[in-house]
Protein backbone atom coordinates (compact mmCIF):
# COMPACT_ATOMS: atom_id res chain seq x y z
CA UNK A 1 0.00 0.00 0.00
CA UNK A 2 1.48 3.41 -1.37
CA UNK A 3 0.25 6.90 -0.14
CA UNK A 4 1.91 9.80 -2.31
CA UNK A 5 0.54 13.67 -2.29
CA UNK A 6 -1.62 15.09 -5.37
CA UNK A 7 -2.17 18.70 -5.41
CA UNK A 8 -3.08 18.45 -1.70
CA UNK A 9 -4.98 15.00 -1.42
CA UNK A 10 -3.40 11.95 -0.93
CA UNK A 11 -3.97 9.14 -3.40
CA UNK A 12 -4.16 5.75 -1.91
CA UNK A 13 -2.42 2.40 -3.95
CA UNK A 14 -3.66 -1.02 -2.60
CA UNK A 15 -2.31 -4.05 -4.55
CA UNK A 16 -4.99 -6.45 -4.50
CA UNK A 17 -4.43 -9.88 -6.14
CA UNK A 18 -5.21 -10.76 -9.11
CA UNK A 19 -7.55 -13.66 -8.30
CA UNK A 20 -9.69 -10.46 -6.88
CA UNK A 21 -9.76 -8.48 -9.51
CA UNK A 22 -11.20 -11.27 -12.14
CA UNK A 23 -14.08 -12.23 -9.48
CA UNK A 24 -14.82 -8.40 -9.62
CA UNK A 25 -14.81 -8.37 -13.46
CA UNK A 26 -16.71 -11.32 -13.88
CA UNK A 27 -19.41 -9.77 -11.64
CA UNK A 28 -19.37 -6.75 -13.33
CA UNK A 29 -19.59 -8.08 -16.78
CA UNK A 30 -22.83 -10.62 -15.33
CA UNK A 31 -24.41 -7.83 -13.80
CA UNK A 32 -24.08 -5.90 -16.79
CA UNK A 33 -25.56 -8.62 -19.09
CA UNK A 34 -29.03 -8.61 -16.73
CA UNK A 35 -29.19 -5.34 -17.02
CA UNK A 36 -29.11 -5.41 -20.76
CA UNK A 37 -31.34 -8.46 -21.27
CA UNK A 38 -34.16 -7.05 -18.83
CA UNK A 39 -35.06 -3.73 -20.96
CA UNK A 40 -36.86 -1.17 -19.00
CA UNK A 41 -40.24 -2.81 -20.36
CA UNK A 42 -39.74 -5.57 -18.60
CA UNK A 43 -42.01 -7.24 -16.13
CA UNK A 44 -41.17 -8.07 -12.86
CA UNK A 45 -42.72 -10.46 -10.13
CA UNK A 46 -43.58 -9.09 -6.50
CA UNK A 47 -39.28 -10.39 -5.83
CA UNK A 48 -38.00 -8.91 -8.44
CA UNK A 49 -39.62 -5.59 -7.79
CA UNK A 50 -38.83 -5.10 -4.40
CA UNK A 51 -35.45 -5.82 -5.07
CA UNK A 52 -35.21 -3.70 -8.49
CA UNK A 53 -36.62 -1.07 -5.46
CA UNK A 54 -34.75 -2.11 -3.07
CA UNK A 55 -37.40 -2.81 -0.50
CA UNK A 56 -38.81 -5.70 1.47
CA UNK A 57 -41.63 -7.33 -0.35
CA UNK A 58 -43.35 -6.75 2.54
CA UNK A 59 -43.43 -3.31 1.69
CA UNK A 60 -44.11 -3.81 -1.44
CA UNK A 61 -47.00 -5.68 -1.10
CA UNK A 62 -48.58 -2.52 1.85
CA UNK A 63 -47.78 -0.31 -1.23
CA UNK A 64 -49.76 -2.66 -3.77
CA UNK A 65 -53.09 -2.79 -1.13
CA UNK A 66 -53.10 0.87 -0.95
CA UNK A 67 -52.75 1.33 -4.28
CA UNK A 68 -49.99 3.42 -4.51
CA UNK A 69 -47.31 1.88 -7.05
CA UNK A 70 -47.94 0.23 -10.28
CA UNK A 71 -48.74 -3.35 -11.03
CA UNK A 72 -51.24 -4.98 -12.30
CA UNK A 73 -53.27 -8.57 -11.74
CA UNK A 74 -55.22 -11.10 -13.74
CA UNK A 75 -57.71 -11.45 -10.66
CA UNK A 76 -58.14 -11.11 -7.24
CA UNK A 77 -55.20 -12.86 -5.27
CA UNK A 78 -54.05 -13.38 -8.26
CA UNK A 79 -49.80 -12.97 -8.48
CA UNK A 80 -48.58 -9.39 -9.01
CA UNK A 81 -47.04 -8.14 -11.77
CA UNK A 82 -44.83 -5.14 -12.21
CA UNK A 83 -42.94 -3.28 -15.39
CA UNK A 84 -39.92 -1.90 -14.49
CA UNK A 85 -41.03 1.74 -16.63
CA UNK A 86 -43.30 1.92 -14.45
CA UNK A 87 -41.49 1.21 -11.24
CA UNK A 88 -38.79 4.01 -12.74
CA UNK A 89 -41.35 6.85 -13.21
CA UNK A 90 -43.14 6.20 -10.02
CA UNK A 91 -39.63 6.39 -8.68
CA UNK A 92 -39.03 9.58 -10.34
CA UNK A 93 -42.71 11.40 -8.94
CA UNK A 94 -41.79 10.64 -5.62
CA UNK A 95 -42.90 7.02 -5.25
CA UNK A 96 -46.22 7.53 -3.89
CA UNK A 97 -48.54 9.10 -6.04
CA UNK A 98 -48.74 7.06 -8.79
CA UNK A 99 -51.75 4.60 -9.50
CA UNK A 100 -52.38 1.64 -11.03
Amino acid sequence: MDASPEQGRMILTVDVPQEIVETIARRVVELTREEQQAPSGAWLDAAGAAEYLGMPKTTLHKLTAAREIPFEQEGPCCKLYFKRSDLDTWRRQGGGRASR
